[in-house]
């Protein structure tokens, strides 16, 4: 089962980060984990002038969002939560990784929106950094509608593409279900561009893709969970977010990955792009199996 002890809520303030806020305060709350909530203060002015910066102005907006980030550290606290208020002063993705690193987090849960002034929080920006560079899962948020949160969680959608990452994405789907008691769903979308497949081929090859995702359910998984494999075709950042809206599903797990800076590129942008148009809590897993079997080698290697 997967254990979460410490999560991350970048917050700036708008909506999306709020409802953000509200569902990292849930997950912990569900995980009994630690709560980070972090507002990173950017330079008003352009970099090459960053040396005028008015310090008392810094220090204003840092107190400033000190008595903001307390109002969602209350929430968290009146549901026994433990939190903690972090202002720091910097490049926003930066600032995050640096906490990630410093505070051996978890799970990082942030908002996909920003308003005028606040470009950086803007999708194409500190989130598509974060997708391409994060050592650790990320839950994005949209302020578009209600949300399900856990425990209340009652339907997951998997989308893989069997990529490296997709066990640790399986992990985590599997393991928020059994906590929620919540159906899940494992889908791949046939991309019909470059899979140009004729009729004579394509049946085959669909009945292979449905044998492969039945071998990525865990074992026992069906004694306790609803369980649904799917193919279906199409542009898989067109059809998943059809499917999120259609079948009301409260969450989306989609694993990421890139064996070269090419394939991160390439896998990123489908990734991004269904994060854009979800409207719903989409959970980022980057691969985390693989790292952690390179280490104890690495550990195995030095102690031979």
């Amino acid at each position: 089962m997967v254990r979460i002890k410490k999560i991350l809520c970048p917050v700036d303030f708008f909506p999306a980060s709020e409802r953000a806020a509200d569902y990292a305060i849930a997950l912990a709350r569900n995980y009994d984990a630690a709560l980070l909530l972090l507002h990173v203060v950017t330079p008003v002015l352009p970099s090459a002038y960053e040396f005028t910066l008015d310090g008392q102005m810094l220090k204003v907006m840092s107190n400033t969002a000190k008595k903001e980030l307390q109002k969602f550290a209350g929430r968290a606290e009146a549901l026994r939560v433990k939190v903690e208020c972090i202002v720091r002063t910097g490049d926003i993705d930066l600032e995050i990784q640096k906490v990630v690193t410093e505070q051996k987090v978890d799970l990082i849960v942030m908002g996909t929106h920003g308003r005028r002034g606040f470009e950086k929080w803007f999708l194409g920006s500190v989130t598509e950094r974060l997708i391409r560079r994060v050592s650790v899962p990320l839950l994005t948020m949209s302020e578009r509608k209600s949300t399900a949160v856990p425990p209340a969680i009652r339907r997951i959608l998997v989308t893989t593409d069997f990529s490296e990452g997709t066990s640790d994405a399986i992990e985590y789907a599997f393991s928020i279900a059994q906590e929620c008691q919540a159906k899940v769903t494992l889908l791949h979308v046939l991309n019909d561009i470059s899979a140009d497949i004729s009729g004579r081929y394509r049946d085959p090859l669909i009945r292979s893709i449905r044998h492969e995702l039945e071998a990525l359910v865990p074992e026992g998984a069906r004694d306790w969970c609803e369980v649904e494999t799917r193919v279906d075709n199409g542009l898989p950042f067109n059809r998943i977010p059809k499917i999120l809206k259609k079948e009301k599903i409260d969450l989306l797990v989609m694993n990421i990955h890139g064996k070269s800076m090419l394939e991160r590129a390439m896998i990123g942008s489908t990734a991004e792009r269904v994060v854009r148009t979800a409207g719903h809590p989409v959970l980022l897993i980057p691969p985390l199996t693989a790292p952690a079997k390179k280490a104890k080698s690495r550990k195995k290697a030095r102690a031979a």
